[in-house]
């Protein structure tokens, strides 16, 4: 029987990988991130185990390392996001100097 590969190339399946990461991560709650070249070795390992990729340090780290060297508040971040495509959906413009921050 010659059944049909499923494509795994989808960005579905990228998703899902990333939660999957996203997860590994949050076990860690508010600690800190490390240093760069610090990772837990059993994070690293389920990370890896996850992305399929054997070199941490270049899939991963440096994603890491961008946030932890210049963090941003991801909850304010995805709230301007959603405001810009509720701007781009009604064809408004985007009000860049005076969006509230803080809402």
């Amino acid at each position: 029987m010659n059944k049909k590969e499923k494509n795994f190339a989808t960005y579905k399946e990228f998703a899902k990988m990333l939660r999957e990461v996203a997860n590994i991560y949050s076990k860690l709650g508010d600690e800190p991130l490390l240093e760069e070249g610090y990772e837990y070795d059993a994070i690293r390992d389920a990370v890896q185990y996850v992305t399929n990729k054997h070199d941490f340090s270049f899939f991963l780290l440096p994603w890491r390392e961008q946030f932890r060297s210049m963090p941003f508040d991801v909850t304010k971040r995805k709230k301007w996001a959603d405001y810009v495509a509720e701007c781009h959906a009604k064809g408004k413009e985007i009000d860049y100097d005076n969006y509230d921050w803080d809402k």
